[in-house]
């Protein structure tokens, strides 16, 4: 019969054990909103100076995640479904907004942008912008005066969503986009397009 110290051993060991495993199993953690607000690093470039449009990701387009298509502009994890226009990544906008538009009574007009998330990435994404060849600011979402930011929480599936890209000038313009271990710069080109007619 085994004696009580080897009990106390065989339980202790069992409890080491079991944490250990409870530990290994314990979610990542994670970054803080305030600590991915790293400093914009989005270059700037002279007036009538060629846009440095992002290239597409070497490792393949949309299609890599099932049910998805189109050009997967820059390294991911998170990709702005962009058109495509003369090679490059373009959004299109009204300006200023129609009083039928989302944008009605806002100085800042936009485009709705699908957003694909690689299910590799499991975490917080931060993403900001601005104007390379300019001074104007790029933001997010609804509203008269659209947030400067949009926040993201990627759960490890392929996951699109729709997300509005405000601005209010046409030219070279930059997402920043930060996670925990990466800080991107997805460039594209802004053009302005005329009003649809009613």
């Amino acid at each position: 019969m085994p004696s009580r110290a080897a009990a106390r051993v065989a339980l202790a060991a069992a409890l080491v054990l079991a944490l250990g495993g409870a530990a290994s199993g314990a979610p990542t953690r994670q970054p803080t909103w305030r600590s991915l607000h790293r400093r914009l690093h989005i270059p700037h470039i002279a007036p009538g100076t060629p846009c440095p449009t992002s290239k597409p990701d070497p490792r393949g387009d949309l299609s890599r995640f099932q049910g998805l298509n189109g050009p997967a502009w820059g390294r991911g994890p998170a990709y702005p479904g962009l058109p495509e226009r003369d090679g490059k990544p373009t959004l299109e906008f009204v300006y200023p907004p129609s009083a039928k538009s989302e944008f009605a009574g806002s100085r800042w007009s936009g485009q709705k942008v699908m957003w694909i998330l690689n299910p590799a990435y499991h975490g917080r994404i931060l993403i900001r912008g601005r104007q390379l060849d300019g001074p104007n600011e790029l933001r997010f979402e609804r509203g008269l005066v659209p947030p400067r930011e949009k926040r993201v929480v990627s759960g490890g599936l392929v996951v699109g969503f729709a997300s509005f890209t405000r601005l209010r000038a046409d030219g070279c313009y930059g997402y920043q986009i930060d996670g925990k271990s990466f800080s991107r710069v997805i460039v594209f080109e802004a053009a302005q397009v005329p009003s649809p007619q009613p």
